[in-house]
């Protein structure tokens, strides 16, 4: 059922408790004349427990009450306030809906079920009240407000007048059409508060239904975006593995073919000509250094292989005791960065940059012991790498150098060295969030 119709039965609804109450009200007032045309007037009064209100001031509370009731449901289901101000309006629904009903003189209680409609479709999407317990307490309290609010419990101890007791007053024929119009009108405004509250339901049921159809579409689509982004990062790296394999074969052919061609012009050279054989074996050995910097800037761009299957301090454990292994050099590694969860590309970077330097301790330090310190401040993560060979006191930015940095700007990481008593270098990068 969709939630329009929902409000046009409201609007019916609405309507109904305006006649009803007109009905009531006009009932009184009518009735009375006419007693006092038939002078019955001490009979009515031998009957009453009090003397009665005027009719027209009792006729004129119903449409003012109702009117006012009115208005402020216009005001709510057409207007957004905050939900204080609203649960104020609401309040105030509840007072007028008690002040027609004693306008009516308690002779009825379906006002209540109209307020409770109202309050079901306008107030449905408000954050504070959109719960089952708000729901079940507020249907609750209606319920016990329409049980109990009737002229046999409450119109006695109030000494209300009592419609049937004016209604006796009329000629048989004519007490017993108001009394079925009476019923009637009662009997069709609870049909359609039920026949509301059974299409909400249904609203409800339809709009869950609806939710959850969608949730299952957006999964679906979820699960096909998935299987499309893996089957795209599978091409990706099918691509980026041709194109690096190109790249070494390219680099690793054009070095070795140079290398080649060098070394059988350096043979011709070195029995006529040893100074020029020289100056190749020179040439040779310039390209063979420029190919291996090629091939590193191709190496470099790829994943360690051990990070694929083991965590960064496991990684850099099973590298270093393979370095340790080959090389017989003594490294101590003190891994303090606990459960870090380190993005990808700052796995690599720090994985480059130890294998990179214990690599350049070993080549250019020829140290025999390293000591490698992963620690960390409030702010910042800290490596720390000092060898004991080679001091270095005038440190040249060379290539190695220039990569690092380049590396660690990626992570907004700064890198400084420190040539005195052996070698050390100092890695910093940023926590993420502080």
């Amino acid at each position: 059922m969709k939630f329009k119709y929902l409000v046009s039965m409201r609007h019916f609804m609405v309507t109904l408790n305006f006649i009803i109450v007109s009905f009531i009200g006009a009932q009184f007032l009518l009735i009375t004349q006419y007693i006092l045309n038939q002078q019955l007037s001490s009979e009515l009064l031998t009957t009453l427990a009090r003397v009665p209100a005027s009719p027209m001031i009792l006729f004129s509370e119903c449409i003012i009450s109702y009117g006012l009731l009115v208005l402020v449901m216009y005001i709510l289901y057409h207007h957004h306030f905050s939900t204080q101000n609203t649960l104020l309006l609401l309040i105030l629904e509840f007072v007028l809906a008690f002040a027609i009903f004693f306008a009516v003189r308690m002779n009825y209680n379906g006002i209540f079920l109209l307020v409770f409609i109202d309050l079901l479709l306008t107030y449905r999407n408000l954050p504070t009240i959109q719960n089952y317990c708000f729901w079940g307490i507020s249907g609750i309290i209606f319920l016990l407000l329409f049980s109990f609010s009737n002229y046999s419990l409450l119109g006695v101890f109030f000494k209300m007048p009592s419609l049937t007791t004016y209604l006796n007053f009329l000629p048989t024929q004519s007490r017993s059409l108001l009394v079925f119009f009476n019923n009637f009108l009662v009997s069709l405004n609870l049909i359609t508060f039920i026949c509301i509250c059974l299409g909400y339901v249904i609203y409800i049921l339809n709009r869950t239904h609806t939710v959850q159809s969608k949730l299952h579409s957006m999964q679906k689509a979820n699960d096909e975006l998935k299987s499309y982004a893996a089957i795209s990062e599978k091409i990706a790296q099918d691509h980026e593995r041709k194109r690096i394999a190109r790249d070494i074969h390219d680099t690793v052919g054009h070095t070795l073919t140079g290398v080649a061609a060098g070394i059988d012009a350096a043979m011709v050279l070195i029995d006529i000509d040893p100074k020029a054989a020289k100056t190749q074996l020179q040439k040779i050995s310039a390209a063979i250094k420029q190919g291996i910097k090629e091939v590193r800037q191709v190496l470099n761009q790829l994943r360690p292989d051990a990070l694929k299957s083991y965590t960064l301090a496991s990684a850099l454990n099973k590298m270093l005791k393979e370095y340790s292994d080959i090389s017989h050099i003594q490294i101590n590694f003190n891994y303090a960065w606990g459960d870090a969860d380190f993005q990808k590309t700052t796995e690599n970077i720090i994985f480059r940059v130890i294998e990179e330097t214990v690599t350049n301790s070993l080549r250019h330090g020829h140290a025999t012991e390293i000591w490698i310190d992963c620690t960390s401040n409030d702010s910042s993560y800290i490596l720390s790498i000092h060898n004991n060979g080679k001091s270095e006191t005038k440190i040249k930015p060379g290539y190695g150098i220039t990569q690092m940095k380049e590396r660690l700007a990626i992570i907004n990481g700064t890198v400084e060295f420190d040539g005195k008593k052996g070698f050390t270098t100092i890695v910093k990068f940023p926590k993420v969030g502080v």
